[in-house]
């Protein structure tokens, strides 16, 4: 009887989503907060890809689509409230297509109105950053081991 109940525990634990906030993910991962117009009804493109979904996972980099729901590549959700006051926060009025990248310090790093992701500045953003050039290093000189 305990297993089956670990089980379903576990099972419902695994699909059940954790609202988060920011500060849960500091130091742990950078996000991307991406917004779509507010004025048009076309959403914003994505172009998520196999290999585009391991670039983000060797980055430590979650998304959160703020569409008509909440979208992401994690269970992490965020409360109405808080993605309210993300909104209000990181969009800054901006009526466009958006979207900021908050490295893992919990600072904001780009913030770009455009009408999809550039992944390519969005990288080439994350890959200059002080600590993920050490996590380069550090994953190279794991691999000469």
């Amino acid at each position: 009887m305990n297993y089956l109940i670990t089980f379903v525990f576990f099972i419902s634990s695994t699909f059940i989503q954790s609202q988060i906030t920011l500060t849960d993910l500091q130091w742990k991962n950078r996000v991307l907060l991406v917004f779509p117009s507010i004025n048009e009804e076309s959403d914003m493109e994505l172009n998520l890809t196999d290999s585009l979904e391991i670039e983000l996972k060797d980055r430590d980099l979650v998304y959160f689509y703020f569409g008509d729901s909440l979208q992401s590549n994690t269970n992490y959700i965020f409360e109405p409230a808080y993605q309210k006051k993300l909104k209000q926060l990181y969009q800054m009025g901006s009526k466009q297509h958006s979207y900021v990248l908050i490295g893992k310090d919990g600072s904001s790093k780009l913030k770009i109105e455009k009408d999809s992701v550039d992944w390519q500045v969005l990288f080439a953003t994350i890959d200059s950053m002080p600590m993920r050039i050490k996590e380069i290093k550090n994953k190279s000189s794991l691999t000469k081991e």
